[in-house]
This record gives C-alpha cells, structure tokens and sequence, in this order.
C-alpha cells in the first residue's frame, strides 16, 4: 500500500488545532499556560533564547503535564535559537559580499581570496534557503501544538515541521518503512512482558526489600535497567510508527539525514527531483530516536550516549554544549541541563551528573591503559572488559531515573556501597597514574 503525501498535509490545519483542543481538553486551565508559552517564544529573538532555560514548569506534578509540557519547552527552546542562527546567517552573507566587494577594489590579482568568498556565500546561501526559518505568531502555536510527537517525541526542528508542510509530489511506502522499523519490536515486548512478572519499578519502596542479600539487589538493578530501558524502546519505535505513518521527517537518502538534524548534504538536496523518486529514495533517519543494537552492544558510556535518544542528543548538542563559551564545562553543563529538562526531581541529578566521571574513568583508562599495555589481539578482550563496566554504570545510574528522590537514591546507592561511584573513582585513579608513569608505546597510533 502506498501513502501519497498530497496537498492535504500542506494545506490543512485541522490537525494542529485538534491538538490544541484536545489539549485544553485533557489539562483543563492548566493548558492555558503551555499557550502563553509557545506564544511568548515567536517574540524571542537573539540571545533572548537562552531565558528559556531557566523557566520551569512548576504548575503540577502530574506526569502528563510533565511529559508534555518538556516537550513543548524543547520546541520552544530549539524554535528560538532557530531563529537566532538563521539572523546570524543573513548578517554572515551581508559581511561576506562587503569582503568580496573590498577585496575585488583592493587587489584585481587576488582571485583566489575571492574564490574563497564565493565557496562560503554558496554555502551560506544553502544553509539560508534550506536551514532558515521566519515563522510568524500563528505557525509558531501551530508548530508547538503539532500531534506529531506531542507526548513521546521524538524532537524535530521547525524547519523539519515546515519541510513536511510544503512537500509535494512524494510517494511513500509508509507500510514498508513501518515494517523495517518494527522487526525487532515484538521480542522487545515479549522481553518486557516477561520481565515485569519478576521485578517492578516500587520493589525498592515495599517493606523488606532492603533486607535480601547484595547479590539480590545487584542482580534487580541489572534487571530493572532492562526493562526501564526495552519500555523506552517499545515507545520510541511507535512514536516513529506515527511519523512514518504521515510521511513526516522523510527525506532522501542522498542528502545523508541525520537525528534531529535533518539533511546535511543540502546541495543534493537542491538538486533532487522529487518528481521523479521512489519510495526506496527516502529515508526516516531525520526522526529515529533509538539504534537499540548499537545501545546495547556500545562498549562505552559516551558512545551510548550517541545512540539513546537521539534527536534529544542532537537538541543538547545544537542548543547547549555547541554554545558553552568553556570546552571543558561543555559535557558537565549539557548534563546538568538534561537532567532539568527531564524534571525536577534530584534522582536525575544525582544519575545525569555520574556521567561525567564514568567518561572520564574510560579516557583515562584508554589513554593509560589500553595504548600502553594492551595489545591488537587483546583488543577485543578489553572491549568486552568496558562494555562490562559502562553496563553495570548504567545499570547503577538508572537507580535515580527509577527512584526520584534524593533519599531513595542514596538509600539504595548505600545499600550496595556506593559500588558505581567507587568502581568510577579507582579506574580514574589507575588511569591517571599509568598515564603519568608510563610512556606510550610506539606502536600506538
């Protein structure tokens, strides 16, 4: 069965105003608020952006207010630095032609400053025509309220959302994308199924739970993380369900999309006849929110980091770390702001900002380590190695995801003796202390 994309979805508003009564239907006055939100953002210009940080949502505890009005609040904040970076872009292109004109005046030899000049205007010019937004007051509520993604994601720019509205002439075979994605979804939900029999999300609240053995617990922290981490997985592969479904966030192949950032080659995509293309032309990389093989095979905090949740990576990289003036503040700030994007409960704190340490135990322990005293045969050993410890670290982080609260957390942490924290401290320690005593060998590379 094949989808035509058609006027439809260009011309009609009917779905994102449904939106907008169906949520002032299920949040009542509290809705009210989101609306002043997503208002207030079309007047944000600039650095002005960056107060959107510091806005909680403070009106209810209730998990349906949260998760909706966290993703409201990343469409705000992404919208605005839109805006801002498409200013930057016409300011770019203005300062760049006055170069061009100087350097013609000044120097008629020099022609290949002036072949530079032009190399960067046709590129600025690229990013203007297919980066650049000018949304007015309506198509910023209408953008902010679109049913696509409202409560599970996954984050898409502005531009993606008007990419999608303008479309024309594009035959998608959403069924085919729909079954691609979803061949590994049934095992997922079996997996999950079977594992809630055995052990909850409340077993650490119930009375008793604290005296079962350590190994108990060690054992229910693994399995806990599995099915906190497979209900993600089951929610994010419907969520992109629902995208494929409308045809939103495809996009050729040729122009190389990437999570949350769309397109990156846009001379192929100026280039495109999308008159001429099939199905198979396209792909839905733009909204794929989870890679769940390379999650659970990545050997490395870091490299899992890239593959969770992966238009949300690509928000915190575009709108926070990218714009940290300090490099070395860059990673420690972008978790502290996605542990506030996720809630205010200090469980998120207390995980998010583990992070840091357990990269820097892995840095050190490849500069230290690895590089020095390993060699190639052993290499694959000492992969299995860290992907022991970086899934034993999530395991123990995911503790404050589950519990929340500040003293649940360090109840539990306790209870296993600070077993993550420590494992983080002593292979830093190790790792710093090779690095320092030992030269590299020269088979490095």
């Amino acid at each position: 069965m094949c989808k035509y994309i058609n006027s439809f979805y260009s011309s009609s508003q009917t779905g994102r105003l449904f939106v907008f009564y169906l949520v002032l239907w299920i949040f009542a006055l509290f809705s009210s608020h989101s609306a002043i939100r997503s208002a207030k953002t079309s007047s944000i210009r600039q650095c002005c952006s960056i107060n959107t940080y510091f806005k909680g949502d403070l009106i209810s505890n209730k998990k349906r207010l949260q998760k909706f009005f966290k993703f409201l609040k990343q469409k705000c904040v992404g919208l605005a630095f839109e805006v801002h970076d498409s200013f930057n872009r016409k300011k770019q292109l203005y300062m760049l032609n006055e170069s061009k004109n100087m350097v013609r005046k000044n120097s008629a030899d020099n022609e290949n400053a002036s072949d530079d000049i032009d190399d960067k205007i046709g590129k600025l010019k690229l990013d203007i025509e297919f980066k650049s937004i000018e949304p007015s007051l309506f198509q910023t509520i209408l953008y902010s309220y679109c049913y696509i993604g409202i409560l599970t994601g996954p984050y898409f720019k502005y531009r993606t959302y008007a990419d999608w509205l303008s479309v024309k002439n594009c035959r998608l075979d959403s069924v085919k994308f729909m079954k691609k994605r979803g061949r590994i979804a049934p095992f997922i939900i079996i997996i999950f199924l079977v594992l809630s029999k055995f052990v909850s999300f409340q077993d650490p609240l119930k009375d008793g739970f604290y005296d079962s053995t350590l190994a108990y617990r060690l054992i229910y922290m693994v399995l806990i993380f599995t099915l906190f981490r497979f209900r993600f997985y089951i929610a994010w592969i419907f969520a992109e369900f629902s995208c494929m479904s409308a045809g939103f966030g495809a996009y050729p192949i040729c122009t190389v999309p990437k999570p949350g950032a769309g397109p990156t080659k846009l001379k192929e995509l100026k280039n495109f006849d999308a008159k001429n293309s099939k199905s198979s032309d396209y792909s839905f990389d733009c909204i794929n929110n989870i890679d769940e093989y390379k999650c659970e095979t990545a050997k490395t905090v870091k490299e899992v980091l890239h593959f969770w949740n992966m238009t949300v990576q690509f928000w915190m990289a575009n709108n926070v770390y990218k714009r940290v003036p300090l490099k070395k503040l860059g990673q420690p700030i972008t978790m502290a702001v996605s542990a506030y994007w996720h809630g205010l409960h200090p469980g998120y704190y207390l995980s998010m900002l583990t992070t840091s340490p357990c990269i820097l135990a892995e840095n050190l322990m490849e500069k230290g380590f690895k590089r020095r005293f390993v060699s190639e045969k052993y290499y694959k050993v000492y992969n299995m190695a860290t992907w022991f410890f970086r899934t034993r670290e999530f395991d123990y982080m995911s503790i404050g995801f589950i519990l929340l609260s500040y003293d649940e957390t360090i109840k539990f942490w306790k209870s296993i003796y600070f077993i993550g924290h420590f494992a983080c401290l002593f292979f830093i320690l190790v790792g710093f202390f090779l690095t320092k005593l030992f030269k590299p060998s020269k088979k490095t590379n």
